[in-house]
């Protein structure tokens, strides 16, 4: 089992590194570090900034915790965590994501140099919490308490035999980000509400798309990020029994991609474009859907003159999409300081409060996101509060149908919708292509 893991990690690698500038769907992969708007965002506006946890004298550990990770934002914990053990030196080397598991598998094959600590993005994180590498959290020394944590990345992080092999301290629910002025004057209300209710089901976005279009608007970004929204709300996911699943949502997607691309309802180009990431302040384009990071480090940073004209709602299906785990390697010789490190980040509702309000970023902790809804709304959401819409989300949020096979087919598929939608192929053409694609990724999976 573990050799076919890590043959599976080993073809994963060659995909990351083919897909260097994002996720599968060309989002950037798990955290929002990864994507080309990196840099630290202002707390939001309003909301308190908690104090930081009180040092406790009885933590008594020292040492040095050696962390791998495919970002940044952990290092944003370092402070706060040696402020409760500063005895322990935290090592936090960033692989880039293209990197991560070319350079991790061989260092878990040997067992000679792997870190105590060691990241997994949303694209292969199933794979780590499958390989037996990642020891259970649940069990002693550990005895993680998730009651705390939604249930979705708690889910993430377990293994199919019930162990809790990994925790984050984020989350990622997703929106669709649209224009309150665009909104009002095609559809007569900006209100998320009444918004959401027209486009809750995908026809009915595409009926408010021939909408704008008569004014001259386009309705989508780009439609390849509709495939975050989609990818969430499957019935099965793509491996069951070791058989390839092809859901029927995956195919209404595919039909709603060529839809969108031949009457023009988006910009034609592909996530992270420069025509993409100029919409946020454009003339001509309504939305775009994607998870929170999309509102962190996309429309925020960008909104100048659309600053207040900004509103999240819920698309037809709430979704998720991304994030990071951490797991404890289960042969580390320090997994008392691997726990501390991970429970301050993944378990502590202040640490998270703290980090939230300072960065923005909406977090894996109930508590920490109920408290930080409490506070006042963005300007540039002209006063919603982003934290309240998602903590309705994250409870609507369907169950986690991840598999380690996720990353690869992921692309395979985008590849597939993209030929169809632009008339290169088909659809049972670019369908054929895509279980090739896959087959000769994973020959042991029966494909019909």
């Amino acid at each position: 089992m573990k050799k076919k893991l890590l043959a599976m990690l080993l073809a994963l690698s060659v995909v990351l590194a083919l897909c260097a500038c994002g996720d599968a769907d060309g989002t950037p992969s798990g955290s929002p570090a990864a994507s080309p708007a990196s840099s630290p965002a202002a707390a939001p506006s309003g909301e308190p900034v908690p104090s930081e946890p009180t040092p406790s004298d009885s933590a008594g550990l020292s040492g040095t915790l050696e962390v791998w990770s495919s970002g940044e934002e952990l290092g944003r914990f370092v402070e706060g965590f040696n402020q409760v053990h500063p005895d322990v030196t935290v090592n936090i080397t960033v692989v880039p994501n293209a990197d991560f598991i070319a350079k991790l598998t061989p260092t878990l094959a040997s067992g000679q140099g792997a870190p105590d600590i060691f990241t997994g993005e949303s694209d292969y994180v199933k794979y780590l919490v499958d390989s037996g590498f990642w020891d259970d959290l649940r069990q002693a020394p550990y005895s993680a308490d998730t009651s705390d944590v939604w249930d979705y990345v708690a889910s993430v992080g377990t293994d199919a035999s019930g162990a809790l092999r990994a925790l984050s301290w984020q989350a990622s629910p997703g929106s669709i980000m649209y224009r309150r002025d665009m909104a009002k004057e095609v559809l007569g209300t900006d209100d998320p509400t009444e918004v959401a209710a027209l486009l809750s089901s995908n026809d009915a976005m595409l009926d408010v798309a021939a909408k704008l279009k008569d004014k001259g608007i386009k309705m989508f970004a780009s439609w390849q990020d509709i495939m975050n929204m989609q990818f969430s709300n499957r019935a099965q996911p793509w491996v069951v029994d070791d058989r390839l699943v092809i859901d029927e949502s995956m195919l209404d997607f595919m039909d709603m991609a060529k839809t969108i691309a031949e009457n023009g309802y988006d910009l034609n180009v592909d996530p992270w474009a420069p025509e993409w990431s100029a919409a946020v302040e454009s003339t001509d384009t309504f939305c775009y859907v994607l998870p929170s990071w999309g509102y962190q480090f996309v429309v925020k940073p960008a909104a100048d003159t659309t600053k207040g004209q900004w509103a999240m709602c819920q698309g037809s299906v709430p979704y998720v999409k991304g994030g990071t785990w951490l797991g404890i390697y289960k042969d580390s010789p320090n997994k008392d300081l691997a726990w501390a490190f991970l429970e301050y980040c993944c378990l502590n509702s202040e640490a998270q409060q703290a980090y939230a309000a300072e960065y923005g970023e909406y977090v894996s902790l109930k508590s920490a996101d109920q408290a930080l809804a409490a506070g006042a709304g963005e300007e540039v959401l002209g006063g919603q509060n982003p934290f309240a819409f998602y903590n309705e989300q994250m409870e609507k949020i369907p169950s986690d149908l991840m598999t380690a096979y996720d990353g690869t087919i992921n692309t395979a598929f985008l590849s597939a919708a993209k030929a169809y939608a632009t008339g290169v192929l088909s659809k049972d053409d670019a369908l054929q292509q895509f279980k090739d694609d896959v087959a000769n990724a994973y020959p042991e999976l029966t494909i019909d």
